[in-house]
């Protein structure tokens, strides 16, 4: 009996890329600074994948007391607006 031909298996596509925000990381790092300060954990590497998690990071700095925090909130906010055109890819 004869077996049947077995195909070699086609090569896996790769995963579609992921947009990545291309954004000032001095900000970053003073952003999560004063985050800290006012006791809110702030993940950075996720805010710059996950925008829904990186906007409510936002909006709650902008709950806070602290003017230079929410300062630096509105200017990553203005940051996120201009890649939400056009995102890097990785």
């Amino acid at each position: 009996m004869a077996q049947p031909e077995h195909k070699p298996a086609a090569p896996a596509e790769p995963a579609p890329a992921a947009p990545l925000s291309v954004l000032p990381l001095g900000v970053l790092a003073r952003f999560r600074r004063l985050m800290d300060a006012e006791g809110w954990e702030v993940n950075l590497q996720r805010m710059c994948v996950d925008t829904d998690y990186a906007y409510r990071c936002l909006a709650l700095a902008h709950t806070s007391s602290d003017a230079r925090l929410r300062q630096a909130a509105l200017g990553l906010f203005e940051a996120y607006d201009r890649n939400a055109a056009s995102p890097a890819l990785h």
